[in-house]
């Protein structure tokens, strides 16, 4: 293999060795904006805070759009701007301009030489690169995306044993969802600086402000608080975090870009007490209104204070917000007026993040610094109703204003249920209620809607009620206040059906009683009658299968002989006639369906119905019906009533499980069911409750069959790919697994959940339990792996905690790699200075090694070096020879030989060993 230089490194070793090259990069990063709809053209900002006690200008640095392509910064930028932005910090801006080719995800990467020295937490920052990356999605499916911007600059002081806090202030242009979590300060891509040790290591502190233990560093991955608690050392210290954005796609959340920031915290002796905030409460506020807030702030030492305040409402370009005074030192106690007119494009479903940072100005030492978070919420404005009229063919014809958003929402909902909900929706409760049906959705450019009810007509003798709900757009997303109720009763020109109830379950033999109403509201001048009736019975819950008209009737009741309603669902209509001329029809309704699902020693029971008139009330309780409620009774044909169902609470279920009487069900016994319904239409003078029985059910409270094994996937991630992405001292790892239940064999349907088993061993391993999911989830990722490889089976469990046999294993391994170079440079300037395992890039690392042998000799086959890392304490896989031989003299140039071996940690007998073998150059 030949020895690998990349331009930027020779570019860094010709300069390295100019004074000019000294110490001056203290953070930065990078934001990508797309200007362009029509082309992928990107406005690339490169932002870098640099020291200004180094004569170094900022540039030239390399760029790298992830395309193939790099520019020199300095000399290709388009804009550049140099300002002064704290004591010793300069703030350094270049935008440059680049157009992508196509779609893709690109990891925009910016290298310049060097950072500032001193930093504590690495190793030689003066001779360390500085690097950062922004990666983002071009997808013509998912829009136009740009990169997160943060507004507060990335270099702060601290006091040492006071806790530090920084924000980014980040936002998202396009409102995309953000979150944060901690990396590490890189020198190249993916190559970390070396030896980085987070701040609050025992070298660097040990306890937090309040004297607790041990020191924390952590970024909160909702709001972006950067905390320390509490520097012990005084000293400068470079942190990185990523910024990742989320859009919701096809309903789930997906990342879609990224923005690193490397910043840096300079940490001072000092007895100065950290300033404090004061923030109105956190808003929820319609769009249009006026938003004026006082903010708050003192010191408690009463040194003069800063108060600034950042986020995207004071970024936004249309009616941004703004404070005063400007940000200049004030005495403390202190105050900034807040104002901000908000507007319809302002509405979204997250809430707007204001940050606000104080900052104090003590006569010595260190300013110090505190940030909060306000939010604010802007919602839409509540629709508003003109009127509703019913129309031919019981349709209903709505009605609304323009709607006030109109111009910024995308669609309007239109929900309806029966009988009224006359809510009042709580304080920046957005969107509906459950208990709604959403029956339409129109554009903002249509003010009407005819509910026809998918054809049927509306039922008469119903009371309908509908409200409007405005949503808004991807990515922003977001909803308005739901309208104000607005209700309509469908008059009764026809007969309404009241009953359709099993007294008798057989299956040649059961009866069904169907009752209904003349037509109360018909017009009699036009149809002066008088009436008749022609009852159509019809297969199903719905529908026109098998119709059967079963006669002419000038009464209004029927009880229908020799059905099978054991085993089948009818459903009845009524045909309208004057003087047998066919007038109109009423809705359908069927009867009603009881079915039983057996768990040890307890049935559950769930009834369904299609019916016109509303049997969800809560005054009318649903009754439930049992034979056999004393264990000695012996007459099965006694049913009493053992429960009264409330299924605006509870649906249309029950479990039986003996509770009511105190007496458990027995398996060996069956027991039978049968419901009543009750319900009611909005008309006045019907007798109600309207009763309807379901047909008698018998079930055994014995579960005795077992579900079938599920089905089990592997989901990712690959291994090799997922390590291409992680530093060489990764040990923390993931899978994503899925699975399908089987339901094809005569197995338990009935689910409960499913259990989840693992070993790392292999197949013959021994399997533990690791995840116990409920039976909504077909999927799961099992985190915090030590190592990739792995073997899972599952097996799914009923309702009775019966499991079933284990589904497919499936097994991955961990995918091993070792690579040495061929040659080496140990001449002591820190680079290429020993024969070392590969570490850059993360895809050349060293991956689940348990030892390697190295026996290396010179031509003449003398043995000038031996290693065991099995042998050492600390098992050190990358060999790391600094080319002397074994009594620590300096071998000279030229070329050498090895053999040896290295020892994977596989499950794969045939992968466990590789032999090494090659030459290496000694280059001095």
């Amino acid at each position: 293999m030949k020895l690998k230089y990349s331009l930027a490194f020779f570019f860094f070793l010709i300069l390295a060795i100019s004074d000019a090259w000294a110490t001056h990069i203290r953070a930065g990063e990078i934001i990508a904006e797309r200007i362009s709809v029509q082309t992928l053209t990107y406005r690339i900002t490169v932002v870098g805070y640099t020291d200004t006690r180094s004569n170094v200008v900022f540039g030239p640095g390399v760029i790298n759009f992830g395309d193939g392509r790099e520019e020199q910064l300095n000399t290709e930028s388009d804009f550049s701007l140099v300002e002064l932005v704290a004591p010793q910090v300069e703030k350094n801006t270049f935008v440059i301009t680049h157009t992508f080719q196509g779609p893709g995800t690109y990891t925009i990467r910016f290298q310049e030489f060097n950072r500032n020295d001193l930093t504590l937490n690495m190793d030689n920052s003066v001779d360390t690169p500085f690097y950062v990356e922004t990666q983002i999605t071009i997808d013509p499916f998912i829009g136009v995306n740009n990169s997160p911007v943060l507004t507060i600059p990335p270099v702060d002081n601290g006091a040492v044993n006071v806790r530090f806090i920084h924000n980014p202030g980040a936002y998202d242009p396009d409102g995309d969802s953000l979150a944060y979590e901690l990396d590490i300060p890189k020198q190249a891509f993916q190559r970390p600086v070396n030896n980085y040790r987070d701040p609050n290591v025992a070298e660097f502190s040990t306890n937090q402000e309040s004297g607790a233990t041990p020191a924390l560093f952590s970024i909160d991955e909702l709001f972006g608080d950067l905390i320390w608690d509490a520097p012990g050392t005084a000293g400068q210290f470079n942190v990185a975090f990523r910024i990742k954005e989320y859009r919701k796609l096809d309903g789930v959340w997906t990342q879609i870009g990224y923005v690193v920031r490397d910043m840096q915290i300079i940490i001072e002796n000092s007895n100065n007490r950290r300033p404090e905030l004061i923030l109105p409460p956190d808003l929820c506020v319609e769009a249009g209104t006026l938003i004026e807030e006082i903010i708050q702030g003192q010191d408690p030492d009463g040194d003069p204070i800063k108060i600034e305040v950042f986020g995207e409402p004071m970024e936004i370009t249309t009616s941004p917000a703004s404070y005063s005074p400007e940000p200049t030192f004030q005495s403390s106690p202190g105050i900034v007026d807040f104002s901000w007119q908000t507007v319809c494009n302002h509405v979204r479903a997250r809430e707007y993040d204001v940050r606000v940072r104080i900052t104090d100005q003590p006569q010595s030492g260190p300013s110090l610094v505190d940030i909060r978070t306000w939010r604010i919420k802007v919602i839409g404005p509540p629709p508003v109703w003109d009127d509703l009229e019913q129309q031919t063919g019981r349709t209903v014809e709505l009605n609304w204003d323009p709607y006030v958003c109109g111009n910024s929402a995308s669609e309007m909902q239109i929900w309806r249920r029966i009988n009224s909900d006359p809510y009042v929706p709580d304080s920046c409760e957005t969107g509906i209620r459950p208990g709604y049906e959403l029956i339409g959705i129109t554009d903002m450019e249509t003010f009407s809607f005819t509910d026809l009810n998918g054809g049927e007509g509306l039922a008469p003798g119903n009371t309908y009620c509908y409200r409007l709900v405005a949503a808004f757009p991807e990515p922003r997303l977001g909803e308005s206040i739901v309208s104000e109720e607005i209700c309509i009763t469908i008059d009764v020109d026809v007969p309404i059906i009241t009953n359709v109830s099993i007294e008798e379950t057989d299956e040649q033999n059961g009866e069904i009683f169907v009752k209904w109403t003349p037509p109360y509201d018909i017009d009699t001048i036009q149809f002066p009658g008088p009436y008749s009736y022609e009852l159509i019975r019809q297969d199903g819950f719905s529908g026109s299968n098998n119709r059967t008209s079963l006669g002419i009737t000038s009464d209004t009741l029927f009880t229908d002989t020799g059905l099978n309603t054991e085993d089948l669902v009818y459903n009845y209509k009524v045909v309208l006639l004057d003087n047998g001329t066919k007038i109109d029809t009423s809705s359908t309704a069927s009867t009603v369906r009881l079915e039983p699902t057996i768990i040890n020693q307890a049935i559950e029971l769930n009834w369904t119905f299609e019916v016109p008139w509303n049997n969800s009330i809560g005054e009318y309780k649903h009754e439930v019906y049992r034979n056999r409620t004393d264990a000695n009774a012996q007459d099965a044909d006694t049913f009493e009533l053992i429960a009264e169902v409330d299924v605006t609470q509870n649906g249309f279920t029950f479990l039986d499980d003996g509770s009511f009487n105190g007496i458990p069900l027995e398996r060996e016994i069956e027991y039978c069911y049968y419901v009543v319904t009750k319900g009611a239409y909005n008309v006045a003078g019907l007798v109600y409750p309207l009763e309807n029985k379901s047909q008698i059910v018998c079930a055994k409270p014995d579960d005795n069959r077992l579900p079938c094994p599920p089905v089990l996937t592997f989901d990712g991630p690959v291994c090799s790919e997922y390590l291409a992405e992680q530093p060489c001292n990764t040990n923390t790892f993931y899978h994503d697994l899925s699975w399908e239940p089987d339901f094809s064999g005569d197995c338990d349907d009935e689910l409960s959940g499913y259990r989840l088993y693992y070993t790392p061993d292999g197949e013959e391993g021994q399997f533990e339990l690791i995840a116990e999911l409920s039976s909504l989830e077909l999927s799961t990722r099992i985190s915090n792996l030590t190592t990739f490889r792995g073997c899972y089976y599952i097996t799914a469990i009923d309702r009775s905690g019966n499991e079933s046999e284990p589904s497919n294993i499936v097994c991955v391994d961990n995918c091993p790699f070792y690579e040495l170079p061929n040659a080496f440079t140990p001449n002591g300037d820190g680079l290429n200075d020993t024969f070392i395992a590969f570490d850059n890039p993360f895809s050349q690392c060293p991956r689940f090694v348990l030892g390697v042998e190295i026996f290396i000799v010179n031509r003449w086959g003398a043995e000038v070096f031996r290693y065991n890392s099995l042998e050492s304490s600390e098992n050190d896989v990358f060999i790391r020879w600094d080319g002397k031989d074994q009594n620590g003299n300096d071998l000279p140039a030229g070329t050498y030989f090895y053999s040896g071996k290295v020892t994977f940690d596989v499950l794969d007998p045939s992968q466990k060993e590789q032999e090494l073998k090659g030459t290496i150059q000694i280059l001095r």
